[in-house]
C-alpha cells in the first residue's frame, strides 16, 4: 500500500524532512503505520508510546490509532508544540 505519511515538529526535525512517500506492506491501520515507522527509522522509536500525545490525521481529518488505511491514503503526525 502506497502512502505519503507528513511529519510535524520535532517529527519533522527528527526525520529531516516534512514527509516521505512509501510503500508498507501488511499496515492495516495507523497503529500497525506508526509500529512500521519506528521499526523503519531508528530516530522515531519510541515516539508513538502511548503516553506521547501525539495526535494524527488521515486524510486532513483527525483519527484514531484503529483507523484503517487505504491504498492513496495521505497521514499526518502532530506532536505537542509549545511556544512563547
Amino acid at each position: 500500500m502506497h502512502l505519503k505519511i507528513f511529519f510535524f515538529a520535532e517529527l519533522k526535525e527528527r526525520m529531516n524532512r516534512e514527509f516521505i512517500e512509501t510503500d508498507f506492506q501488511e499496515v492495516k491501520n495507523i497503529r500497525e503505520l506508526q509500529e512500521k515507522l519506528e521499526e523503519n527509522f531508528e530516530v522515531l522509536r519510541g515516539c508513538f508510546a502511548e503516553d506521547k500525545l501525539i495526535k494524527t490525521a488521515l486524510n486532513h481529518e483527525y483519527c484514531s490509532s484503529d483507523a484503517e488505511l487505504r491504498d492513496g491514503d495521505e497521514v499526518a503526525f502532530f506532536p505537542p508544540v509549545t511556544g512563547g
